[in-house]
């Protein structure tokens, strides 16, 4: 059965978590319901406003409208030193946008500060030397008594946006970050430890609702999830719905950008470009590395295909 369920606005009040509970609270403990869409009325829409930058927002920044290149810094065990030259290597090869990896955090090899002072330095005179505003996102998963230190250091530093992991960090932890009028930068979502949410067929959330709606609600202005066709079990229809759910005009606040990650490389780069077209942000994770020698041409003919 398909059931549709209202509830007063009282019922909610103004806190996004009791706004989550009432989505899927105890019934998240039964098998065979799943929620399949989320809609606000225009009273609540003004609580939960949705992103403060979306798609437009990016594009201004970036300062064009064709696809959306994110190489991704990586793996765990390079320092500081390494990353920012390879970060600096994306950029000047015509990347728009670059983030860490979710497993890069405050580790000895490369510690959270030291990195994004590093980090910072390079994308500064990377974008200096093309001309560009290619813009560096950090992950940042600081306990709870740090946190909003480093996401302050990091914006004084000069990133352009943070990443942020809801299901560990806290939907609404980022809701406020969103709406909190000191912090003026974009939030990217990463999917990890969201996969229990989606993956069974009859209970839990919708693919589009979790990773386009929910991180619309709480103010996400780029959401990753994982292709189709990799590692992950992820479909080709669930890919599309949720990139339908994050750029949908009539959905909660803002449209943003779906970030498609894995799978990314100039075989498929057709196939990606006929699925998303160009709103999309397209991450290139540890295969472009093994191109560093020539990684401006491999960036480069990926984009032209993209924009075809």
């Amino acid at each position: 059965f398909l059931i549709t369920i209202s509830y007063s606005n009282k019922s909610v009040g103004i806190e996004i978590n009791q706004l989550f509970n009432i989505i899927h609270g105890n019934t998240s403990m039964y098998n065979n319901v799943r929620v399949t869409e989320v809609k606000l009325n225009s009273e609540l829409m003004k609580s939960f406003p949705g992103p403060k930058f979306g798609m437009v927002g990016i594009r201004n920044i970036i300062g064009h409208k064709n696809s959306i290149l994110c190489p991704v810094l990586k793996p765990q065990g390079l320092s500081s030193d390494e990353l920012a030259s390879l970060a600096y290597d994306f950029l000047i090869s015509g990347a728009d946008m670059i983030k860490e990896d979710h497993n890069l955090t405050n580790q000895t090899f490369s510690s959270f500060r030291d990195r994004i002072e590093k980090i910072t330095k390079l994308v500064h005179k990377a974008n200096k030397e093309t001309g560009k505003k290619s813009m560096y996102i950090p992950h940042i998963s600081s306990n709870f008594e740090n946190i909003i230190d480093d996401i302050e250091f990091a914006i004084e530093a000069g990133v352009d946006g943070i990443m942020l992991i809801p299901s560990l960090i806290g939907y609404n932890f980022i809701h406020n970050i969103s709406k909190n009028k000191k912090y003026n930068f974009p939030i990217l979502s990463h999917p990890s430890f969201s996969g229990g949410h989606v993956l069974s067929k009859y209970h839990g959330i919708n693919h589009g609702v979790y990773y386009g709606t929910l991180q619309r609600l709480i103010g996400a202005d780029m959401s990753i999830f994982p292709n189709f066709g990799g590692r992950f079990e992820f479909t080709k229809d669930e890919c599309l719905e949720i990139s339908l759910r994050c750029r949908e005009t009539n959905g909660i606040g803002k449209s943003i950008f779906p970030a498609v990650g894995g799978g990314m490389s100039i075989k498929t780069a057709n196939e990606m470009r006929s699925m998303f077209g160009k709103d999309a942000v397209f991450l290139l994770g540890g295969g472009l590395i093994k191109y560093r020698d020539t990684m401006k041409n491999v960036i480069s003919d990926i984009r032209n295909i993209l924009d075809s």
